[in-house]
């Protein structure tokens, strides 16, 4: 959910949604209708946006969820390693490293620390793989030292 909210298309659609509703709510409201009437108008398209807000994360995760089975490289355990030279990520199909310049973005939430490498697609480091709160605290500060200047650095420590 939280890679499809900062996606604009979502925002776009989403705030298009609310604002035909609210438009015909006060149109009808300036006419004179009777709040009936207001709720069997606006009814299609208050449903419409439910559906949207509440489907497009299940249509989401049932896409992830087949990349993952047909992509044999993500079903194997992952080795995530920092260093000066880069990050790496490495199973016993793959082995990547990720130079520090081609990251454009990091973002932390209560569960992961997501690493972007373009808008929509980013490295989920899960932070119950990172250790003890001084071993984030650790990272944190690694990944200002070498993203600071190139990145946008949202960490929550």
């Amino acid at each position: 959910m939280l890679m499809l909210r900062r996606k604009r298309w979502y925002k776009i659609f989403v705030g298009f949604i609310v604002f035909v509703i609210i438009a015909l709510v006060i149109l009808a409201a300036s006419q004179g209708l009777a709040a009936a009437e207001i709720a069997a108008m606006v009814l299609p398209y208050a449903l419409i946006l439910g559906l949207v807000v509440a489907g497009l994360p299940y249509l989401q995760q049932w896409q992830l969820s087949r990349v993952y089975r047909h992509t044999p490289t993500l079903q194997q355990e992952q080795t995530h390693e920092f260093s000066d030279e880069g990050f790496r990520t490495r199973n016993p199909l793959a082995n990547t490293l990720m130079r520090w310049d081609a990251f454009l973005e990091v973002f932390e939430t209560k569960e992961v620390v997501l690493l972007y490498i373009s808008r929509s697609m980013a490295y989920f480091l899960p932070k119950r793989a990172i250790g003890t709160p001084e071993d984030l605290t650790e990272l944190r500060s690694f990944l200002r030292t070498h993203l600071g200047q190139i990145a946008k650095v949202r960490l929550l420590g």
